[in-house]
């Protein structure tokens, strides 16, 4: 029987991350096992917590929801379910179904719209041999999931999506796109992976918020050059306010955002390590990290001008009204020499 005839079984894994104003303090921690040889890296990552655990019916089989929470305020809603033909026609369907349910439980959170990730893995465990014969018979529907497209695709974009992968052993492998993952593994060691894939786009949602917020900022800016001569005793009390803003911001993004990269990274080429830099090099974070930093920059310099510029201003003004005081009481003092001449 060759391979595209044979039904092959396999976990559908997906998750929504998003942002909320609520608190999502909790006790309980999610913690990481894995099979293949990595080691942990506690205080490295940002800790997951989880706020719930339920299951639904969907698409009439029971699909379990975790949520979870990377604290103070970004969400994770983790649906998972086994589908009986991981390379069945309807498994996209009920990939969007599954999303669906997500969204609802996310929007329970009260998330922003503007700030959601999304992501899908599709695991395979019960194979036999090296998983590169599945890649040879299914590489164009594997290809099309991945990039949630119905149409058949150039065989070029097959063997360029394919190639974005990387084996641990002889019998495993996993290919890495922007919106999903494919993951063989005769272990279903599954878990894991899936954690960073999570990490990753959490990183991404983060870097998202934070290149939307200094867009803000900069618009911000111009506002307050544009006012600046019209009230520039008030005005630079504002720009002192912003930069000393920024610099905060700065030394959060060096703490948060380059910390987890870096750290990783120093963990060597161990199997987590290596895949991580696989998915961050397909989100581009390293571009999002330069991003910011540029833009951090600028703002910062922007800001050192306005505020230098509005000292200068502010001593300008006051030497003003000391001459014009001084200038006044010149008068006041020829005024009276003046009067005194007259009525002597």
């Amino acid at each position: 029987m060759s391979l595209s005839t044979r039904i092959i079984p396999g976990k559908l894994a997906l998750f929504l991350v998003g942002k909320t104003a609520q608190n999502l303090e909790t006790s309980t921690v999610v913690e990481s096992k894995t099979l293949k040889s990595a080691p942990a890296y506690p205080d490295v990552v940002p800790k997951q917590k989880i706020v719930k655990v339920e299951q639904r019916v969907v698409d009439g089989v029971k699909a379990d929801f975790l949520v979870k929470a990377y604290l103070p305020d970004i969400v994770v809603v983790e649906a998972s379910l086994d589908i009986e033909d991981i390379f069945a026609r309807g498994t996209q369907e009920v990939k969007r179904k599954l999303f669906g349910e997500c969204r609802q439980i996310l929007e329970g959170f009260g998330s922003d719209k503007d700030f959601e990730e999304d992501y899908t893995v599709f695991c395979v465990s019960k194979y036999d041999g090296d998983p590169e014969a599945y890649l040879d018979e299914f590489g164009e529907k594997i290809a099309q999931f991945l990039k949630n497209e119905d149409i058949p695709l150039d065989e070029e974009e097959v063997r360029a999506t394919l190639s974005s992968s990387m084996k641990y052993s002889k019998d495993d492998i996993t290919i890495v796109d922007w919106d999903g993952a494919f993951i063989f593994d005769p272990q279903a060691d599954f878990q894991s992976n899936i954690e960073l894939f999570e990490i990753a786009n959490f990183q991404l949602l983060r870097s998202r918020i934070l290149d939307a917020d200094l867009d803000k900022r900069l618009v911000r800016t111009l506002t307050l050059l544009r006012t600046s001569k019209k009230l520039p005793f008030f005005r630079s009390r504002d720009v002192r306010q912003v930069l000393k803003e920024v610099i905060e911001i700065r030394t959060q993004s060096i703490l948060e955002s380059e910390a987890v990269e870096h750290n990783i990274k120093l963990i060597g080429d161990w199997y987590s390590a290596r895949l991580y830099s696989l998915i961050a090099k397909k989100f581009h974070l390293e571009n999002w990290s330069s991003g910011i930093r540029e833009k951090l920059n600028t703002l910062e310099d922007v800001y050192t001008m306005a505020a230098e510029n509005f000292s200068v201003s502010y001593r300008a003004t006051l030497e003003f009204f000391i001459l014009g005081g001084w200038f006044v009481l010149l008068l006041l003092y020829v005024g009276e020499f003046l009067m005194y001449k007259i009525f002597d």
